[in-house]
């Protein structure tokens, strides 16, 4: 792990994050008093599950994977952590340990905050705590939502799910190519199936026509039809 100063562009990200942009520059200033940029190697350690708390992050650049693992030894993935997300911050109201693993996908570049700062400037600003949780509650829809729509349905259905919200703003034509910067077991493990599962789902939708896979990148060719398998109980969530 390197350690590195935050710098504007890392700036301007703190200040359109969901949890923090109804903040003064003051407060602003206040709070990053401590925070750090770090940067970690692929499949390094974040945290481990059961660590004690002391700080929550911000990705500014890679994936982090959130995972707990089973008795059994067996790692599922609870969630992919993106640029411009937080993770950790519910911790922060919660206290004690972190309930999860985390770890970097690929290279990570991420912000660290620390929880003492926070709990100082709370003392003096409970407005502050209010407009965070105001932020956290948009952030727990958001996420209730989309457990709901990884946990319904088949599990074809839930890979359509995945494949369409890679899409985000991306103009649903023929030909649409997504870069995979996720393993193919990572992905398996997010929407629930075996990776041997995951390899015969796609291997059927090329046969089908709706998509190709080439390494890391997927080629959709017919996107109408991977809303399609939405159906109509995926829809409307």
């Amino acid at each position: 792990m390197e350690r590195q100063p935050i710098d504007a562009a890392d700036w301007r990200m703190v200040r359109s994050c969901y949890l923090l942009a109804g903040l003064g520059e003051e407060e602003l200033a206040h709070l990053t008093r401590h925070a750090e940029v770090r940067t970690y190697a692929p499949g390094e350690a974040v945290f481990a599950q059961g660590e004690a708390a002391r700080q929550f992050f911000l990705v500014l650049a890679g994936i982090v994977r959130l995972y707990r693992v089973s008795p059994q030894g067996e790692a599922k993935v609870i969630e992919l952590i993106r640029p411009g997300a937080f993770f950790a911050e519910a911790v922060f109201f919660m206290g004690a340990r972190y309930p999860v693993h985390a770890a970097a996908l690929d290279r990570v570049r991420l912000i660290a905050f620390d929880f003492q700062d926070f709990n100082s400037r709370l003392e003096v600003s409970p407005g502050l705590a209010a407009r965070m949780m105001a932020g956290m509650a948009r952030r727990i829809h958001d996420l209730v939502n989309e457990i709901d729509r990884l946990s319904m349905g088949s599990a074809n259905q839930r890979l359509a799910y995945y494949l369409l919200g890679l899409l985000h703003a991306e103009p649903a034509e023929a030909g649409v190519r997504l870069r995979l910067r996720v393993p193919k077991h990572v992905i398996a493990s997010r929407i629930g199936v075996k990776p041997e599962t995951f390899s015969r789902m796609l291997a059927r939708l090329r046969e089908e026509g709706v998509l190709d896979v080439q390494e890391d990148l997927l080629i959709l060719h017919d996107v109408a039809k991977l809303r399609a398998m939405l159906g109509p109980e995926m829809e409307g969530l």
